[in-house]
């Protein structure tokens, strides 16, 4: 029968513990797509309200109907030449605003035709659905010239414009939306939470030391090798601190602290311990000169950090007797065993020098990419103030060098170069994109839509020449990179200094 490996040493050996997570939220973010999908083409997203008769008088922004016999050719169109304006004529002859998205359908082109034709059968009249809008300066003025045109003669002035068409029209490219919409929505906001979140645990973990050291060990250590292993840390010779994922046994010691880990007596040059603000940990460097970490706390209470440093006694004398010369070696690397009394031990800490590790420059990149976005989003913002974001240029390569190290393991030269290059290439984008936010906000008010923001980023080069601002772009980006320069020049020069 096959020997099977204790539940301890299966945990510790479980290099893809954070798969499952990983998988859960891939399939929240797919359930929540295809639920989003099928609302979107089952669900009813027509409005929850019921049109009333449009009135001219009446006010802004109310859900109206407008049953139309006649419809002119179109007098005037928005800026991207989607939305065009018309003519509608009731019933009863009284003329209305209308404004239409895209061409006209098939039963608008029959009483379109059927005022120009002036056929004897009059067709189906036609209902306009949307909603009420105030008419602005521009409209008003190009159905003055329209409308005049059309007669012949002088009818319409801004006299009196109210009294033929009224003071609102209707906006057919807007219905209030649907509780259905709102919800279709939230559906796909969760979706894409879900696969954002799933993404950035999958390459933490991927990236992460602890999982490159396990795998590392994985590697080297196949299944027969950790069963003996495995029975030897079952043995009464073994110390084992459980809660710390910690074992000494007969020939190795064996952790979990920061990825499974298995280091032979013989490799320990020496062990040291090192505290910061947060952390208190223990650790040994190798022969090779890794390092490795065999234990941490978390900085905070006398009870714990007492436990923690007998713990750190007790570990070295494990190894002290399983090394003969390790007392001499820990006095080289700054430690003074007694294998005496441990309560009467002095131990001193000394900082441990980790040795810079060559950066993964992909997943590094990645990680700047995400890191400076924020970065750019700060220039946008206040350069919507109405102020050149030079500042923002230096929290922007901050932020690079920060997701590098994070994603790419370490920051090296390499790696802080890329950020320099990543920054200034991001400066520029923040400058590109603060002035299409600009262009976008100025055509919202003439109609705030999705559409819009795509036409002035599709668009941009040709509303930024026709408005003649490459100028003033350039200037504008000209003192970004000044200000950006000047403001980290001291992280320029430390990167331009740094080591390979």
């Amino acid at each position: 029968m096959k020997k099977q490996m204790s539940r301890r040493m299966k945990r510790m050996t479980g290099l893809y513990r954070w798969v499952l997570p990983v998988v859960f939220l891939y399939i929240i973010a797919l359930s929540f797509f295809f639920a989003g999908i099928g609302m979107k083409l089952l669900g009813n997203t027509k409005p929850d309200v019921k049109p009333v008769e449009f009135h001219v008088y009446d006010g802004a922004d109310i859900y109206s109907s407008l049953k139309a016999q006649m419809l002119t050719q179109e007098f005037a169109s928005d800026f991207k030449e989607t939305n065009h304006y018309y003519f509608a004529y009731d019933e009863n002859l009284l003329p209305f605003i209308v404004q239409v998205h895209g061409d006209l359908p098939e039963d608008n082109l029959k009483i379109q035709s059927y005022l120009y034709e002036e056929s004897e059968e009059a067709p189906e009249p036609v209902v306009f659905y949307g909603m009420s809008a105030p008419i602005e300066e521009d409209i008003r003025t190009y159905a003055m010239e329209s409308y005049n045109d059309m007669w012949g003669e002088e009818l319409v002035t801004e006299d009196n414009f109210s009294d033929y068409f009224g003071e609102y029209y209707l906006d057919t490219t807007r219905k209030p939306a649907s509780n259905a919409q709102r919800t279709i929505f939230l559906v796909f906001l969760s979706a894409f939470t879900a696969a954002s979140a799933g993404t950035l645990v999958l390459i933490w973990n991927l990236n992460s030391r602890s999982f490159k050291r396990s795998r590392a060990t994985r590697k080297a250590w196949p299944e027969e090798r950790l069963l003996q292993l495995d029975e030897q840390l079952q043995g009464a010779l073994t110390l084992a601190y459980g809660k710390k994922a910690l074992y000494l046994s007969e020939n190795y010691i064996v952790t979990d602290a920061e990825g499974f880990d298995i280091i032979p007596y013989q490799a320990v040059d020496r062990i040291y311990d090192t505290s910061s603000v947060t952390v208190k940990k223990l650790g040994l460097e190798t022969t090779d000169g890794e390092h490795h970490t065999l234990a941490s706390i978390k900085r905070g209470g006398r009870i714990k950090e007492e436990a923690f440093q007998s713990l750190i006694l007790q570990v070295k004398k494990k190894i002290a007797s399983k090394k003969e010369e390790m007392p001499e070696y820990l006095l080289e690397g700054g430690y003074h065993i007694n294998t005496g009394d441990e309560g009467q031990e002095a131990v001193l800490q000394v900082s441990a020098a980790l040795e810079r590790k060559q950066s993964n420059a992909f997943p590094g990149v990645i990680g700047a990419l995400f890191a400076s976005l924020l970065g750019v989003g700060l220039w946008v913002l206040i350069g919507q103030v109405g102020f050149i974001a030079g500042i923002a240029g230096f929290v922007m390569l901050k932020l690079a060098l920060s997701g590098y190290e994070k994603f790419g393991g370490s920051l090296d030269k390499k790696g802080a170069i890329l950020c320099l290059i990543i920054t200034a290439g991001m400066i520029g984008g923040a400058n590109l994109l603060d002035y299409a936010v600009s262009m976008a906000r100025a055509y919202f008010q003439y109609e705030a839509s999705f559409e819009t923001l795509v036409y002035v980023f599709a668009n941009f080069g040709k509303l930024m020449s026709d408005m003649d601002m490459w100028g003033e772009f350039f200037l504008d980006l000209a003192i970004g990179y000044g200000l950006s320069i000047w403001s980290g020049a001291g992280a320029i020069k430390a990167i331009i200094n740094m080591e390979k």
